[in-house]
Parts: C-alpha cells; sequence; structure tokens
C-alpha cells in the first residue's frame, strides 16, 4: 500500500481514497482553488476582464469569448494527431491499435500485454496496464463514483470485466462542465471516442519525461517538468535553453533540477512548429531517451487558476501573449 504523503496536496490525496470519496474529495479541492459548480463559473467567467494582462487572466479570457474551431481540434484527442501529422510528420506519433466508440468495438484479445486505453473527448480517463504499476493498484469494481480519473494497473488486474464497464462511463462524460471548473468550451464538439494506444516506457522502464512547452506565436517562452516524490509533487520550469526560472507555479519548484534531454533545442524547434500560427498553445512532448513523441495540445493550461509565485511573473508571461480571438 502506498505510503500517505503528510504534505500531499488535495489533488494528490486522489491516490490514497476509495474511489467513492474521490467526489467530495474534487468537491473539497475545488472550494480551496476557489473554483465553482457550473452556475457559478458562468457567473465568475461573465466578470473576466476585457482588457487581461496577466498570463492567468488570458487563459480565463479565451475559456470565456474564443470559439476559434482549431480550439476543438487541439482539444480531441483524435483529431489531433491529423493536424501534427500535417506540421511535423506521424513518425512523432504514439502508434494507436484503435479508435472506438464503445468497449464492444475493442478486440481487447488482439491488445500486447502492456497498452494504454483512455478517453478522446476530456482530459484524464486514461488507464495504463503497466508492469510498472504499483502491485497493490486495482481498477474500481463499480464505475459509479467514476469521473476523468487516471488509473495505472498491472496486467493481470486489468481484465475485460472491469475495463469495458469503466470505458462506457467515460462516453457518457463530458468535460465541458464539470464540478469546480470552469466550463471549458473547446470539449464541447469533441466526438466521444475510445483510443487504444502503445504504451510508452523509457529506458528504465519507467514512464516517460513529459515537458510541457509554453508556445506563443510560434515561440516557446518556457518551458516545464512535473515530477512527484516523497515530498510531494513539484514543476521546476525553464528558459527554452534550459536555464532553471526560480518560480512556483502552481506546485513548489523541486530542490535539485530535473534533468533536461540534450537535444532540448529539438524538442524546442517541434513545440514550435506544433504552435506556428497560434497566439498561444501549450505543446506537451514526452521525452524517450531523446527522442521526441508528441503528447498533447493544451488550451486552457490549469483553467488559469495554478498561480505564480512571485506574482509578478503572471503578468510578464501574460507580455508575451497577444491575445486574439
Amino acid at each position: 500500500m502506498a505510503r500517505w504523503p503528510s504534505n500531499a496536496t488535495l489533488e494528490e490525496l486522489g491516490d490514497f481514497v476509495p474511489q467513492p470519496l474521490k467526489p467530495a474529495l474534487r468537491r473539497t479541492r475545488d472550494l480551496a482553488l476557489g473554483t465553482w459548480p457550473p452556475s457559478l463559473a458562468e457567473w465568475r467567467l461573465a466578470r473576466t476582464p476585457l482588457n487581461p494582462l496577466t498570463f492567468n487572466d488570458k487563459v480565463r479570457y479565451r475559456i470565456a469569448y474564443d470559439r476559434r474551431p482549431h480550439l476543438t481540434t487541439f482539444a480531441d484527442k483524435v483529431a489531433v494527431r491529423d493536424y501534427v501529422t500535417d506540421r511535423v510528420g506521424a513518425d512523432y506519433l504514439t502508434p494507436q491499435y484503435g479508435v472506438h466508440r464503445s468497449s464492444a468495438e475493442i478486440d481487447w484479445a488482439s491488445l500486447p500485454r502492456e497498452y494504454v486505453v483512455k478517453a478522446s473527448h476530456g482530459s484524464g480517463a486514461v488507464v495504463l496496464v503497466s508492469e510498472q504499476a504499483d502491485t497493490d493498484a486495482r481498477l474500481p469494481a463499480r464505475t459509479r463514483w467514476v469521473g476523468w480519473d487516471r488509473f495505472a494497473v498491472r496486467p493481470e488486474h486489468a481484465s475485460r470485466t472491469l475495463l469495458a464497464p469503466l470505458v462506457d462511463k467515460w462516453m457518457t462524460l463530458n468535460y465541458e462542465f464539470g464540478p469546480g471548473r470552469f466550463p471549458e468550451w473547446a470539449y464541447r464538439d469533441v466526438p466521444r471516442r475510445i483510443i487504444t494506444e502503445h504504451l510508452l516506457v523509457g529506458p528504465d522502464g519507467e514512464a516517460p519525461v513529459d515537458i510541457k512547452f509554453f508556445v506563443f506565436d510560434g515561440v516557446c517562452r518556457l518551458l516545464y517538468i512535473g515530477a512527484g516524490d516523497d515530498e510531494g509533487y513539484h514543476r521546476n520550469l525553464f528558459t527554452p535553453a534550459g536555464v532553471p526560472i526560480l518560480v512556483d507555479y502552481g506546485y513548489r519548484r523541486a530542490a535539485v533540477d530535473p534533468p533536461l534531454p540534450a537535444t532540448l533545442a529539438g524538442f524546442v524547434s517541434v513545440a514550435e512548429e506544433l504552435g506556428r500560427g497560434v497566439d498561444f498553445v501549450r505543446v506537451d512532448l514526452y521525452d524517450l531517451a531523446g527522442r521526441i513523441v508528441f503528447g498533447e495540445l493544451t488550451n486552457y493550461p490549469a483553467a488559469g487558476v495554478d498561480d505564480f509565485r512571485p506574482a509578478r511573473f503572471d503578468e510578464e508571461l501574460g507580455a508575451c501573449w497577444n491575445l486574439r480571438v
């Protein structure tokens, strides 16, 4: 059984509580972060400044007013693959086994021992079937309390009888509106589908490093790596040249900076190409021993609620964003 960390965030504590308690935990987290249920979120969005200056205010402005079709493409985990192929080529994509409309369409017997199954139309709703998963990890026996959760289980604990109802529950979920979040329009028209794909594994057998690039009009201004340890979850920010930025973003910096790929310039180049012609997008790329693999494009990082410390950095980063709607 994983140890309950004494200083874990509310989000991290989700790994240590039974599934039926998670909705209450999410509501507690939402109140702690100052986010609201849909009716209040709509009211709060109506108060978004029309001339936002900070990065987070501009994220919220986009949520409130930006209805450009490419935001839906970026949010769609199926459609975005064509965008990536057109910009940088299919070699950067994770191999897929199939795209499905229900669990009945999945040929479970044909899947390899390790794989990923996830929903196309939101954030979360993913199961990693991996030999490296915690030996105590299990999928929920009932799906009533399941939302946009992430699970990692060993192959022997990923039976079809547990995965199929979980997958079908995902197909009933709407990510545009969720408890305690701003309504994220980009997800409204994303078709609901299930993806089965190859499990990415680093050279040490662990999950690959996920690097997130903030790209403004095709220019990367910062990147960060998030990772957890015995002290909790951390985010460490860097310039595109790999120089540490001594700013906390939502979470504290780790005392020791994680290593960056020796080929960082190549990662930045791919991120900038994917963000070319777009006023802002966060580009997530995986590092597989120097090989670049596309993760996702994010329109609304943290829904504009993760604060920067010192606060002035929020405005400095916002100045990089020539907001367009």
